[in-house]
């Protein structure tokens, strides 16, 4: 699991509790701060004056949130993105309808979780595919309190691969589990890969361990959905529309620099 990275320490007084060492603390969107006292936040969390200990409550989320989101994986480059800054302004009708249908996805995502219902982005290079992934992702940590972990079809063949090292410090099994338990998985970059049948079955076997656990995937792919089956077979691509998962096409030329 991502956490948090400490980009900075050092040594602060508390005028209650003496020396401590202070964090400094990687924040999802960018704007890291120091941690404080450990003690005065405990303190405070546990005060008899409900203002006091809602306010440090409040914080104590927060820092939850910005661990959560950092968890996800989502890249520091789609970190600011969101449903509402996704731009629909070059070709209007079209981008409203993806823009529409994943929001109605991530604000309903409780009853989507409940039903196991996938969706596919599909289509050209540059038109946003990622972003809405991201901001999907993004909203149901915040929104729903669910589990969420960004990652790419390479990445998944790449772990699966080390696995067969004697050095390796994870087995195939532990790499497929970390994929099965987040409530949203979004797999980046499907088609991407060599095509191979090994790739296949490993991109097969995460989608179908999720579908089975009612577990919702977002796959995003440059391909149509005819090359998505021929990608991924027509077994996953089943599994992935079962129910009504919904193929979001994103049939436009790429706006990569205006976006």
């Amino acid at each position: 699991m991502i956490k948090p990275a400490i980009i900075n320490t050092a040594i602060s007084r508390c005028d209650e509790h003496g020396t401590f060492e202070n964090s400094l603390l990687e924040s999802f969107i960018g704007d890291a701060q120091w941690l404080g006292c450990p003690r005065c936040h405990f303190d405070a969390r546990h005060s008899t004056d409900e203002s006091v200990a809602t306010a440090a409550r409040d914080v104590q989320f927060a820092r939850q949130l910005n661990a959560d989101l950092i968890s996800s994986g989502i890249p520091p480059r789609f970190r600011a993105a969101t449903l509402e800054n996704y731009r629909t302004d070059s070709k209007p009708e079209p981008q409203a309808v993806a823009l529409r249908q994943c929001r109605e996805y991530a604000e309903r995502f409780d009853v989507h979780w409940q039903a196991g219902l996938s969706m596919m982005l599909l289509g050209e290079v540059g038109t946003g595919k990622t972003h809405l992934g991201c901001a999907v992702a993004q909203h149901v940590i915040r929104h729903h309190g669910a589990h969420a972990r960004y990652t790419s079809a390479l990445a998944i063949i790449r772990d699966v691969k080390a696995t067969f090292s004697k050095t390796a410090e994870s087995t195939e099994h532990q790499v497929f589990s970390t994929l099965q338990f987040p409530d949203l998985l979004v797999i980046d970059e499907i088609g991407v890969q060599h095509g191979s049948d090994f790739e296949r079955q490993v991109l097969f076997e995460v989608i179908n361990n999720r579908y089975e656990r009612l577990q919702p995937t977002i796959v995003i792919s440059n391909l149509g959905i005819l090359g998505l089956r021929k990608c991924l077979g027509d077994r996953a691509v089943d599994r992935l529309s079962d129910a009504g998962g919904p193929a979001v096409l994103f049939n436009w030329p790429s706006a990569r620099g205006d976006v």
